[in-house]
């Protein structure tokens, strides 16, 4: 089966449809957190402004209305994961003796629990290897629109610790947005490999 994109207009929509009845907004009504809905034969259609974020059955309750967004939100996360890799497998260039990986079940378990919005993918060391130059990457994806926060620092035998690689990067390279999330991974990608190459005192790439 062909893998989907993620649905971003519904991704944006459903996660304001989540905040708008969660947390300090727990007790908000539903008009006031613009939801709508219309009931179809056994069915409740769940609108937020001109989105449907849910299907509901005709009786609930709002815990189970904020389930139901999260299940279908971790449906599009999954999308949107997918899509990262692709393109960060094809574009990245890794540091030698070094691996990266994305945190997917912590960020699913924090979905379910908290409605934690945000993934974390990691560049670090490989456990077997003892670079000589140690680079440390956490790109910071959120996951209710197509934007980042990159945080990338290196070290060898020449610094006093590690060194910011972005210290020097414009806002919009170290927190990037995009149209979607290849798009999103490319210019990632793009950022880190620039960084991994300037980095003055080793060749980091292999």
């Amino acid at each position: 089966m062909l893998q989907t994109a993620p649905n971003i207009a519904y991704l944006k929509a459903a996660w304001a449809a989540f905040a708008g009845i969660s947390g300090p907004n727990a007790q908000q009504s539903y008009e006031a957190a613009g939801l709508s809905f219309t009931r179809v034969n056994h069915s409740t259609l769940v609108r937020k402004n001109d989105v449907q974020v849910s299907t509901m059955p005709i009786h609930y309750t709002r815990h189970e209305l904020r389930v139901g967004f999260l299940g279908r939100i971790e449906n599009e996360v999954r999308k949107a994961v997918n899509e990262l890799e692709a393109v960060l497998y094809r574009d990245l260039c890794l540091p030698e003796g070094h691996e990266w990986m994305i945190e997917l079940d912590e960020c699913l378990r924090m979905l379910r629990r908290r409605g934690h919005r945000s993934l974390s993918i990691l560049i670090q060391p490989d456990s077997s290897a003892t670079p000589d130059t140690r680079v440390r990457v956490e790109m910071r994806v959120y996951l209710d629109s197509p934007r980042a926060c990159l945080f990338a620092s290196a070290a060898d035998a020449t610094t006093n610790g590690f060194v910011d690689l972005l210290e020097e990067a414009p806002k919009r390279v170290r927190v990037p947005r995009a149209a979607n999330y290849g798009e999103l991974a490319a210019q990632i990608s793009t950022t880190l490999n620039e960084a991994f190459a300037a980095f003055p005192r080793a060749q980091l790439a292999a």
